[in-house]
This record gives C-alpha cells, sequence and structure tokens, in this order.
C-alpha cells in the first residue's frame, strides 16, 4: 500500500521544518549547548509541524552524532525512530488515555532507565484532552522527573492546559504557515512525485488549508488521485465544489456597487446551478476581508491569482471603507444553518446591504432627543405613518390654578405627544406647556415607565403613593404621606440604575432635564406630627398608665 503524503514527506530534521524557523533555531541552540529541557509544550492549530518537531527533537537528543544540533539520520537510534520502533520513544495519545490510571501508569514506567539511547522521550499529543485527576498525576512527575526523560507535550488548545502544567514547560507556539512557503513546500512534493501542478493549483490548494501544511498535503494528494499528474486550477475547483467562487467575486461586485437586482439574480443562478449557498457565503466573506485588508494597506498575501487579484484592487479602489465595513457585518451575521438550500437569508443579506446607509440616517433621525425646555416636534419624515388624529370630543388637560397663587393663564402653545408601546389609551393627546401642569398630564405615562424598574422596591409603585408633586424651576419635589416610601424611593434613586431610569423616564416626559427631590406632605408622619392612632383613647389611656410607644405600623397605600 502506497504511503500518503503528508507520511511520506514529514520533516526528518528541524531545517525542513516549514513556516516555524524562530522555534527551529531555538532548538537547535539548545540541542548544540547541551541546554535540553526536560518539559516542552508545543502549541498551534493542526498541521503546523508540532508532532513532527517532536519526534525530530526526540533524534536529536539521541543521535550519535549530531551536526549543528541536527540528527544525522543514519544512526541506528535515528533510523529506528524513523521506521518507529524506538523503545526510548513513547507516543501517547492524550484523547484515547486521558485518565488518571493511564497517566499513573506512565509515571511508574517513567523511573526506568532507557533502554539503548541516553534520554527516553515520551510525546503526548492533544494533552489538553487529560482529566483534572490525570493532570494533577502529570504535574507531580513534570515538578520532579528522572534525569533522563524528557516529556514534550503537543496541544491545539493550550487554553485548556492549567497554568501549573504550562509553567513547568518551555512553551512554544508554532504559527500558521504562510501561503508561499506552502506553496514552494507542494512545488517539492510534485517534483518528486512527477506531478505537473499550475501554480494557480497549488495557490488554491494552499489558500482553502488555511495555514495547515499537512491539510494541504492531503488536499494535493486527492486531486492528483482523481486526475492525474496534470492539475491545473479548475482541476481543484471541481474537485472541491468551489464553483461557487467565481460567482462570489461576482457577487461582491454588486455588494460594492450596490446593485440588488443583479447581486439577487447572481444568488439565485449559483442555486440554480447546485452549487453550494454556504461556500457562495464563505467565498463573498474572504473577498470582502480581502478588500477590507487592500483598503487598510494591511499588505496581506491572499494567494490569489493575477487576474482576481486586479479585480479586487479595482473593487477595493470603487468602494469607502464606512460601506464596506457595514457589508462586511452584515454577510457576516447570515445563519445558512437551519435551512442550506434557501437563497432568502443571503437575499436579505444583499438588500440590507445595499439599504444600510439609509438605515443609519433613519436610526439618527428617530433617535430621542434631551432639551433642556420643550420644543415643537420635528415634521415626521416621510417613511413614517401619519400621527393619529385625536379621538372626537376630546379636551387637552389643563391644570387648575391654585386658590392661593394664581397662576397665569397657560400659552396655547402645545407639544405632540405619544404614549410609549403598550401604554394605556389615556395616555395620548396633547401635552401643556406649563411644567406643572404637563407633569400632571404625563405623571401616568412616567408611573407606567418605572413599573419594572427597581432594585429592591418598584419605582411606579411607589410613585402611585406620592400625594403632591411640585415643580420649582428645574426641579421637581414627590411628596408622600409616609415617610417609609419616601425612604424607600430615595433608596432607590441612590441607585445610579433606578436613577438614571428615572431621569430618562422624566425627559421623556417632560422634554427636558429635573432634578428630583422627596420630602412629606406637611411634615407626613415624622416625629413632631402626632399620628391617629397616637391620639386614639386607648392609647392615651395605656400612656396614662405608664405605657410607652414602641413602635407603630403604617397604613401604607400599594
Amino acid at each position: 500500500m502506497a504511503e500518503v503524503f503528508y507520511r511520506k514527506w514529514r520533516p526528518k530534521s528541524l531545517s525542513e521544518v516549514v513556516g516555524q524557523e524562530a522555534i527551529t533555531k531555538t532548538l537547535k541552540q539548545a540541542v548544540t549547548q547541551g541546554r535540553v529541557a526536560h518539559a516542552y509544550l508545543f502549541c498551534g492549530t493542526r498541521g503546523t509541524g508540532k508532532t513532527s518537531t517532536a519526534r525530530i527533537m526526540a533524534k536529536a537528543i539521541n543521535c550519535m552524532s549530531p551536526r549543528d544540533g541536527e540528527p544525522d539520520n543514519e544512526c541506528h537510534i535515528c533510523v529506528g525512530i524513523n521506521e518507529s520502533r524506538a523503545l526510548d520513544l513513547i507516543e501517547i495519545d492524550a484523547a484515547s488515555n486521558r485518565g488518571i490510571d493511564d497517566i499513573r501508569d506512565l509515571s511508574d514506567k517513567v523511573r526506568f532507565s532507557p533502554n539503548e539511547a541516553r534520554f527516553k522521550i515520551y510525546i503526548i499529543d492533544e494533552v489538553h484532552m487529560l482529566t483534572e485527576p490525570a493532570f494533577n498525576a502529570l504535574l507531580k512527575t513534570l515538578e520532579e522527573p528522572p534525569a533522563h526523560a524528557v516529556f514534550i507535550l503537543a496541544t491545539t488548545e493550550a487554553h485548556k492546559v492549567p497554568l501549573t502544567i504550562i509553567s513547568r514547560c518551555q512553551r512554544f507556539d508554532f504559527r500558521r504557515i504562510p501561503i508561499e512557503q506552502m506553496v514552494a513546500k507542494l512545488g517539492d512534493i510534485c517534483a518528486q512525485e512527477g506531478i505537473e501542478a499550475s501554480h494557480g493549483a497549488l495557490q488554491l490548494v494552499s489558500r482553502i488549508a488555511n495555514g495547515g501544511l499537512r491539510d494541504a498535503e492531503n488536499l494535493l494528494e486527492q486531486v492528483f488521485v482523481s486526475y492525474g499528474s496534470t492539475i491545473d486550477e479548475d482541476d481543484v475547483r471541481q474537485l472541491l465544489k468551489l464553483g461557487g467562487d467565481e460567482m462570489a467575486l461576482e457577487l461582491v461586485g454588486h455588494i460594492v456597487g450596490k446593485s440588488v437586482s443583479e447581486g439577487i439574480a447572481a444568488i439565485n443562478s449559483t442555486s440554480e446551478q447546485g452549487n453550494d449557498l454556504r461556500q457562495l457565503l464563505r467565498g463573498t466573506l474572504e473577498y470582502l476581508r480581502s478588500l477590507l485588508l487592500i483598503k487598510t494597506g494591511a499588505g496581506a498575501q491572499f494567494g490569489y491569482s493575477d487576474e482576481v487579484a486586479e479585480r479586487l484592487n479595482t473593487l477595493a479602489a470603487d468602494t469607502q471603507m464606512e460601506h464596506l465595513y457595514r457589508v462586511l457585518k452584515v454577510f457576516a451575521g447570515v445563519n445558512m444553518r437551519r435551512d442550506t438550500a434557501s437563497t432568502l437569508p443571503l437575499e436579505l443579506a444583499m438588500v440590507e446591504s445595499a439599504m444600510q446607509p439609509e438605515r443609519a440616517v433613519v436610526a439618527a433621525v428617530a433617535a430621542p432627543r434631551r432639551e433642556a425646555a420643550p420644543q415643537a416636534a420635528p415634521p415626521p419624515p416621510r417613511y413614517a405613518p401619519p400621527p393619529a388624529s385625536p379621538p372626537p370630543n376630546s379636551q387637552p388637560y389643563r391644570q387648575p390654578p391654585r386658590q392661593s397663587q394664581p397662576q397665569p393663564p397657560p400659552r396655547p402653545t402645545r407639544v405632540a405627544a405619544e404614549a410609549p408601546a403598550g401604554a394605556p389609551a389615556s395616555m395620548n393627546g396633547e401635552l401643556p406647556a406649563q411644567p406643572a401642569a404637563r407633569l400632571e398630564h404625563q405623571w401616568r405615562t412616567i408611573t407606567w415607565a418605572l413599573r419594572h424598574v427597581g432594585t429592591r422596591f418598584m419605582l411606579g409603585a411607589l410613585l402611585n403613593s406620592c400625594k403632591e408633586r411640585e415643580v420649582a424651576d428645574d426641579t421637581i419635589v414627590l411628596k408622600f404621606a409616609h415617610r417609609s416610601n419616601m425612604e424607600r424611593i430615595q433608596e432607590e434613586l441612590d441607585n445610579p440604575e433606578s436613577r438614571r431610569a428615572m431621569d430618562d423616564a422624566v425627559v421623556k416626559a417632560m422634554g427636558g432635564s429635573f432634578r428630583i427631590k422627596v420630602s412629606l406632605v406637611n411634615g407626613g408622619n415624622s416625629a413632631g406630627t402626632q399620628s391617629a392612632s397616637q391620639r386614639s383613647h386607648l392609647v392615651l389611656a395605656a400612656q396614662a398608665m405608664g405605657a410607652r410607644i414602641v413602635s407603630e405600623k403604617e397604613d401604607e397605600q400599594r
């Protein structure tokens, strides 16, 4: 049986590891200077060379005649490791051997001396899969390792490895392999295997692999088996069903040009041809991201052909950064998990991406404004429904003047108000211009808006117990009959969130900002006021016999 590409062309020396020059240089120096650590942690995404580097390190540490920190691959130790028959190299899959018993067995065996090499090398792959008790057992071994043991831990999810383990290892983070280096490696494999692959085909394979060389080698072998020794870009697209990429580029052109009808037609054409709409979305997002990087001057390498790169540069020059940012957010939020065959999510995204600037203007116009004094409402925009006419025979509410302090007649100016969604219908109508009259007219609106606001007590319920309300300049004084209600609402107003909600409700109802103060009605049931219970003949008789009042239960309104 033929050996697969990723095993056949696995690197055998540190210099052959692709895209990890900084790591391999450090490891070479460690071997050359004899400063090999007792534990290493290799982190990185799949296919970036973690396990291969661990195997090379096992050879370099035990090699009989190393050369500049590299194994010679000729001594019996290196040959044994290359042929997977070395007894002193123990590879453990933590996904299958993740329990505490497995690690205890390892801890027992690690005490034995190596069979023929100088060091016993333990490679634990996917170490993040170990259980918490297993990590605790491994920790003890890493704290006091025998002199003849070296541990190399590999993981794709370093955040799941306990910090106590990481702190006892030398950590190396393997990066994704750049496209150019991956293309060069695939080109070398093609030359060794007698494959004629176009540069565009290798670029496409490298781009799809997303930084993982093993995935790229597997894709290359799959295309080679399917189409023979001559491979071009169309073969890769046909095998991987990437026919929607060209349509994705066309769709991006319609998105940038805000051509809604052409964009929807392109989406439906892709669906009718039987192409995967999810691939169309992925391709669209990839091209939009490339436009963003081009627009920002990031200078990233995309691995596109010259024709596609020129097209993207033209589109980037024709679009604005603000529009590009908006459409990227719109298409990134498309969810096609439930129905992968439906074109509706992409069609809605196409329409929304073209309408987004106008919607932003609408949101800015519709935002509530805070003003110092009430002003006439602006005329409704053309897209809003006409305001509802007041019911017949309805008269605007007018606050009667007080007897003790007559007020001047209210000005004829009226400000139109609209009740919040779900509010009682009685809250609708015209608002008086005088602040005091307006407060009385809008009081139900304020209490209704605060009915669910409060940390310990609901503000709406407490405000319903307010007996009198006065407006003096920029201050609203709320008067309560019972001290307990006043203290409760003061406690809520001392909370920043409740205070902010109260201020917002007052601003919306009154058209301006007011300070809120609370007090008792004519002193209320304060210490200097005798309550009705204290004037009772039973209480007076009890006091005459030497009794005293300890507490008084108030008749509160809820």
